[in-house]
């Protein structure tokens, strides 16, 4: 599967015959591409090595088993990685490590939910297995750190090294040794949730075993192929871009079926795509909050000159392919379908919307439409709560007052609003949004809190631009374009992926 990769030891990252040797700095390989960095190649071996047809529902679920099997590895190293800082005495660190690992059982919890709200695996006669989560390695690894964890604390209660009756009945979340047998009774608890909701999932097709179907070494191998030295987060930052790409890879060739059923007129077909692209989209945020309330300003720091000239606008699925291409073309099609259905009673989709209103109980077609444009305006609301979720990383770990981005960008914080509004501003489906009357003609309004938001007097600003002279002042090579940083960023746009 690899063959046209040399290893290199300690990082068990390729190189290609032909392409300069990646640099190093002290803590690992630097980034060549944000494809690169993410372990996107691995992940889309993981596909081609056991290919199932498209936008079905052993593709689909198959996704969701391996964005479990991403978030169960991670679980993993960061109980072992907990498990050592408290048999150390650092239980400061291993409450980060333990709210890093709620993050990734909320995550786990909202995966394990997919198999249910999507409702893919028929009950006819059709071929069919059971998979069960306790067949996954990395949930065996998972078990076994839990049980490790388990007795480390425990031990170090019995040597009066850690008094857990005294953070129990006397201290709060100010208290590390507290907040650790906190998260870890809440980590517990929502192991018991998504393990029985994963505990035997159906899918229909005859697969050999749960490691194949899933293809689980090729898993491990994609949060693991690139590792840096030091007590960081970076694998962390990875696995909560994984997951996304795993599903957001799905979720485009199931819109790209939905805009060739729209085309031909097949809505019910349209419909139970979209309807799953909005189930999976809903598991895809539920990545950014833990990436948001753990990543600490200078934990990124550690990361961040091994991200290298990358940035999560280059991410082909979901910057382009998903919120770009095919949004256009869903929007294209949708408009076009109900302007066809509306005839001569709409000379626009305003009239269009007003007719599909009044006749939306009328019969089962037109009903089917409006349901359509319910669907698509919360596809709409899950692209834009994903720009917005996305700000708080650029506000939180770069800051403003003119700090660059990776790439370049003069002001990362201000590129990133820039790219939220344009989007807005060119926004596909908003003439069926004004039309339904949940978005505003004029645009979103800024009322009197954002404007203090952005004034010299709040806090929100002081924030901004202290963060920007501490990441200004640490990465001296970025802001200069200097060393690694003085080479022109390499991305360039994919061509339109055309349903």
């Amino acid at each position: 599967m690899y063959d046209s990769f040399e290893r290199q030891p300690g990082t068990r990252t390729g190189v290609r015959a032909g392409v300069a040797a990646p640099i190093y700095n002290d803590r690992g390989v630097i980034a060549e591409s944000y494809h690169d960095l993410q372990g996107l190649s691995v992940l889309a071996a993981a596909r081609a090595s056991c290919p199932l047809p498209r936008a079905s529902a052993s593709s689909t679920l198959r996704a969701v088993l391996q964005a479990a099997e991403i978030a169960l590895l991670n679980l993993a190293d960061l109980l072992e990685r907990a498990a050592t800082d408290v048999a150390e005495e650092r239980v400061g660190g291993a409450a980060v490590k333990l709210s890093w690992a709620r993050g990734f059982q909320r995550v786990l919890s909202r995966l394990s939910l997919l198999p249910e709200q999507l409702a893919l695996a028929t009950n006819g006669g059709t071929e069919h297995s059971v998979l069960r989560i306790e067949d996954s390695p990395a949930f065996a690894e998972y078990d076994r750190a839990v049980r490790a964890f388990d007795q480390i604390v425990m031990r170090c209660a019995e040597s009066g090294v850690l008094d857990l009756q005294g953070a129990l009945a006397d201290t709060s979340l100010d208290s590390a040794a507290f907040s650790v047998l906190h998260l870890a009774r809440i980590g517990n608890h929502e192991s018991t949730i998504w393990a029985r909701n994963l505990a035997a999932v159906r899918v229909p097709m005859a697969a050999p075993s749960y490691q194949a179907f899933v293809v689980t070494d090729v898993m491990k191998e994609a949060v693991y192929e690139r590792v840096l030295t030091g007590d960081t987060y970076f694998t962390q930052f990875r696995g909560l871009h994984q997951i996304p790409e795993i599903l957001g890879e799905e979720v485009n060739d199931r819109l790209e079926q939905g805009v060739r059923d729209l085309r031909d007129g097949a809505w019910h077909s349209a419909a139970e795509h979209l309807r799953r692209v909005n189930v999976l989209g809903e598991a895809m945020l539920a990545c950014l909050p833990p990436m948001v309330d753990n990543l600490a300003t200078s934990d990124y720091h550690q990361i961040r000159e091994n991200l290298g000239l990358t940035s999560g606008s280059h991410s082909v699925c979901l910057r382009f392919h998903l919120f770009t291409h095919l949004y256009e073309q869903w929007a294209e099609e949708l408009e076009r379908s109900i302007l066809t259905a509306a005839g001569a009673d709409a000379s626009g989709i305003d009239d269009g919307i007003r007719w599909l209103d009044g006749e939306q109980r009328r019969d089962g077609d037109t009903w089917l439409l409006n349901f359509l444009v319910d669907e698509s305006l919360k596809f709409r609301a899950f692209v834009f709560q994903w720009r917005e979720e996305h700000l708080n990383l650029p506000r939180n770990n770069l800051g403003g007052e003119g700090t660059k981005s990776l790439t370049g960008s003069p002001d990362a914080v201000q590129a990133v609003v820039h790219m939220r509004d344009t989007a807005r501003s060119r926004d596909a489906l908003l003439p069926i949004a004004q039309a339904r009357g949940v978005a505003a003609s004029g645009g979103q309004p800024r009322g009197d809190l954002h404007r203090y938001l952005e004034s010299d007097a709040s806090l929100d600003t002081w924030l901004l631009r202290a963060t920007g002279r501490v990441t200004k002042t640490r990465f001296h090579d970025v802001q200069e374009r200097l060393g690694v940083f003085a080479a022109r960023c390499p991305f360039t746009p994919p061509p339109r992926r055309q349903a």
